[in-house]
């Protein structure tokens, strides 16, 4: 039985190192930020309607997440 998995997301980084929510905001913790499933919708976001002033200070930066089930002994 599969008891983890490991999932890559990406959020969107600025180059000085902080981090853009869908909003708009500028965060230092990518935990408090969006994640996407792929680059290409990143991409499409930060050349929207809805982008940043300066979309080509950001790139999407990718976050491993690793899930674990829990077994009981």
């Amino acid at each position: 039985m599969k008891t983890q998995d490991e999932r890559i997301r990406y959020v969107i980084q600025h180059k000085d190192g902080s981090f853009l929510n869908i909003r708009g905001e500028r965060k230092a913790d990518f935990m408090t930020v969006d994640r996407w499933v792929n680059v290409e919708d990143v991409y499409a976001f930060l050349h929207g309607y809805y982008a940043p002033q300066r979309p080509e200070d950001y790139h999407a930066q990718p976050v491993r997440i690793t899930y674990e089930l829990e077994v009981s002994e």
